[in-house]
């Protein structure tokens, strides 16, 4: 387990900047995609014992289907690029927002649908689930090349005192169809403070010198 997990750091190194690539995106099928694959493989067991020439159409245009959105699922995450900025420090038991940029620095950058982004921890305490967005964003025009891009925020809530390493980010997508889940992590370099919480409520202030 210690090598596998070795391994597996030194694929996905520390940095506050992340360009994903064919060596860092990976892509499985979901339940709906394995559902689908049986479906096409009891199309074409029926086609080949009937020998229905449509059924056959049918099949193979249904699997093109399938390996378009396979291909899609890949490219909508493909190519991206993040930036974390540097987290401001909170105290104890407070919410920390971590502020993640997300862009598209190609010559030719084009919409990205389905985005979703989550802080993976190992309890569900602290992280507020999946946040979901499109590029570009669409307060800005799309017309600009610079409109390709998007922030969003990511919640934490350290629950002790002193300097924590960020958890990883977990980056997803499902689209178009739902049959392949095209996924990535990202391991930040930043580090977040968290200041010793107040007392809360506060002990009342100290009483002045008595005049006799």
């Amino acid at each position: 387990m210690a090598r596998w997990r070795a391994w597996w750091d030194s694929r996905h190194p520390r940095s506050d900047t992340l360009t994903l690539t064919q060596r860092n995106v990976y892509i499985l099928p979901t339940r709906a995609g394995w559902l689908c694959a049986l479906l096409l493989l009891v199309l074409l067991i029926g086609s080949i014992n009937y020998q229905l020439n449509l059924g056959y159409l049918l099949t193979f245009v249904l699997a093109s289907a399938a390996v378009a959105s396979m291909q899609s699922s890949h490219a909508t995450l493909r190519g991206l690029q993040l930036s974390l900025a540097a987290p401001l420090p909170v105290h104890a038991g407070e919410v920390a927002r971590l502020d993640v940029r997300l862009s598209d620095p190609s010559p030719r950058p084009r919409r990205r649908h389905g985005i979703g982004l989550r802080v993976d921890l190992p309890e569900a305490s602290g992280s507020t689930g999946w946040t979901w967005l499109d590029l570009p964003d669409t307060s800005n025009p799309p017309s600009n090349p610079a409109a390709f891009s998007a922030s969003v925020q990511l919640l934490l809530q350290p629950t002790r005192r002193g300097w924590h390493v960020l958890p990883t980010i977990r980056l997803e997508t499902r689209f178009p169809f739902g049959l392949f889940r095209a996924w990535s992590v990202w391991r930040p370099a930043a580090r977040l403070l968290a200041w010793p919480a107040p007392e809360q409520p506060a002990p009342p202030l100290p009483s002045g010198p008595q005049h006799g």
